[in-house]
């Protein structure tokens, strides 16, 4: 099982965070910021090219791969790397990238069959949301890879075990039957499509193997559903009519933190992200095989 340490992702949110919001408004925080994350992606022997999908400083995405995949569509793992304005993103979505920046590199160093992608997309966050991640989606298969689908972290850091501290959206009784249980802000959830059900369940299965299990609560929901199960970049993916979950800590259903201010690295509970990344690699590894 792979061992992903939540020193590690302190060490990148803290780098992530105290330059300020990764937003367009703070051009200051760009150029530092990509340029950690992409020494981080090359440690790990990456090769990291820059698409740019826009003229502004900010209007770009991070592309990562350690070598030229084996025959057969890939999987890229993906995460936004810009915030809000006025908040420093620890939780949405420093967490997410610094999950993705520890699967890279464990996954670089016992890669499995069909070596994954990894994308870290700026304008998750723009007015019109999801601008890299729609520029990169209809530049797929341009390179001649097949992509089976995207895993996208989005939030991952905020765990809060109190009764009540979990809420549920609207609409999400079907899927989720019985929602005892539920009110405790202690699971991942994963947010898939009807069609990746052998997907959401590689992610039930990497939860239960660990020490302690994490609780993983999937969530089959159809393409369209739209409202709060599409608000990030699995969205495009969708669209173009590919598989693609969303790992996430519900965001404001669970973090009374979110898009705020006090948005902060000590409001995380980074063992529960540890625990997520891990299960995200081991997740991964499956379905690259």
């Amino acid at each position: 099982m792979t061992i992903i340490s939540a020193a590690a992702l302190r060490t990148h949110i803290s780098e992530l965070t105290r330059r300020g919001p990764r937003h367009h408004t703070n051009p200051a925080a760009t150029g530092p910021v990509l340029d950690y994350l992409t020494g981080r992606l090359s440690d790990s022997g990456h090769r990291v090219v820059v698409e740019r999908y826009g003229d502004a400083p900010h209007q770009v995405n991070l592309i990562a791969d350690a070598g030229r995949p084996a025959d057969g569509p890939i999987v890229e793992v993906c995460a936004h790397w810009d915030t809000v304005a006025g908040s420093p993103g620890a939780d949405d979505n420093a967490s997410g990238v610094a999950g993705l920046l520890e699967v890279a590199r464990v996954l670089a160093a016992d890669p499995p069959a069909r070596r994954p992608r990894f994308c870290l997309f700026g304008g998750e966050e723009d007015d019109v949301p999801f601008t890299g991640s729609r520029a990169h989606v209809a530049r797929l298969g341009s390179d001649g890879v097949p992509v089976a689908g995207a895993v996208v972290l989005e939030m991952i850091g905020y765990r809060d075990a109190t009764v009540g501290s979990q809420r549920i959206p609207a609409g999400l009784g079907d899927v989720l039957g019985d929602v005892d249980g539920l009110d405790r802000g202690d699971f991942v959830a994963v947010v898939g499509s009807i069609e990746s059900s052998q997907w959401l369940a590689a992610f039930q299965a990497a939860g239960w193997v660990q020490e302690p299990s994490l609780p993983v609560v999937p969530l089959p929901v159809p393409r369209r559903q739209g409202g709060d199960v599409a608000r990030s970049d699995h969205v495009p993916y969708w669209d173009a009519g590919l598989l693609a979950v969303m790992v996430s800590d519900t965001a404001d259903f669970r973090n009374p933190h979110y898009h705020r201010p006090t948005d902060t690295l000590d409001t995380l509970d980074l063992g529960f992200a540890a625990a997520v990344a891990t299960a995200v690699a081991d997740a991964v590894r499956t379905l690259s095989r």
